[in-house]
């Protein structure tokens, strides 16, 4: 079971998982954990704060989750390790997803 904590910050939800890795493992518990939670947000955080590794699950599962936001919201990283970063602009998902050093920075981006 993949455990999340939600924040409500403004009129944005910061979504954290409690997960080493967002991988094939932890996708799909991650996208219905949050499911219900993103489904009326304009902006929502995903902190990476406890993930150390992203791979092509995870950021199908971040796009997933931005697919159930309404249109026009946005979804925004926080604390993206470097392999992550990498990983978001190699796929090009960088620009749908803006990946920013902590919650912080990202609400006020």
């Amino acid at each position: 079971m993949l455990h999340v904590r939600f924040e409500q910050l403004g009129d944005a939800l910061v979504v954290t998982p409690l997960a080493r890795r967002l991988d094939a493992a932890a996708a799909a518990a991650f996208v219905a954990a949050v499911r219900e939670q993103v489904r009326h947000r304009p902006r929502v955080v995903v902190s990476l704060a406890h993930v150390v590794a992203v791979d092509a699950s995870g950021l199908a599962a971040l796009v997933a989750v931005h697919q159930l936001m309404p249109p026009g919201s946005e979804l925004r990283l926080a604390h993206a390790p470097a392999a992550t970063r990498a990983l978001l602009a190699a796929t090009s998902l960088d620009h749908l997803f803006p990946a920013f050093d902590d919650a912080a920075a990202a609400l006020d981006a």
